[in-house]
């Protein structure tokens, strides 16, 4: 091919070529697909404290749990539960919340903004500061929700 558009077209066909082989030819192994799943699989529990109410989202083991929880919130709110938005599941296979006051009172504890996430493989809690004593005790409360067994850690707020 003398026609210089030809030869980019030809490389550019072949350069693709080369990279489908390149991906079909890649193995997936079976740890890796379920850390990639893991990764992109949505946090089972979820809090924020939002715009002057709180979100309780995901799920928990039972219906005392989420009783716990919805009431924490109701407290941090000055008792008005309908700025308590609970889109808590029950799902007896959830993760489990070790110490459903703990976390209430974490709850209770928050300020706006504040924003908690537990995965499968452990939990953080978004906070404005990471060593004022309002944080201390919300990683010490953390801490006691999810068991000893869970990593938990403060990250600051964007």
């Amino acid at each position: 091919m003398t026609n210089p558009l030809g030869r980019i077209l030809a490389a550019s066909i072949a350069c693709l070529a080369i990279l489908a082989a390149a991906v079909a030819w890649h193995p997936t192994a079976g740890s890796n697909a379920q850390v990639r799943m893991a990764d992109a699989a949505p946090p089972s529990l979820e809090i924020r404290w939002h715009g002057g109410g709180i979100v309780l989202q995901g799920a928990v083991q039972d219906a005392a749990t989420q009783q716990t929880l919805a009431e924490g919130a109701a407290a941090r709110l000055g008792g008005e539960s309908d700025q308590v938005t609970d889109w808590l599941d029950i799902t007896p296979t959830a993760l489990p919340v070790a110490d459903a006051a703990s976390l209430a009172r974490l709850i209770s504890l928050g300020q706006e903004g504040w924003h908690l996430q537990r995965g499968p493989t452990g939990g953080w809690l978004a906070v404005q500061s990471l060593t004022d004593e309002r944080s201390v005790q919300a990683r010490a409360l953390l801490q006691a929700a999810f068991g000893p067994g869970v990593a938990v850690r403060l990250v600051p707020l964007p």
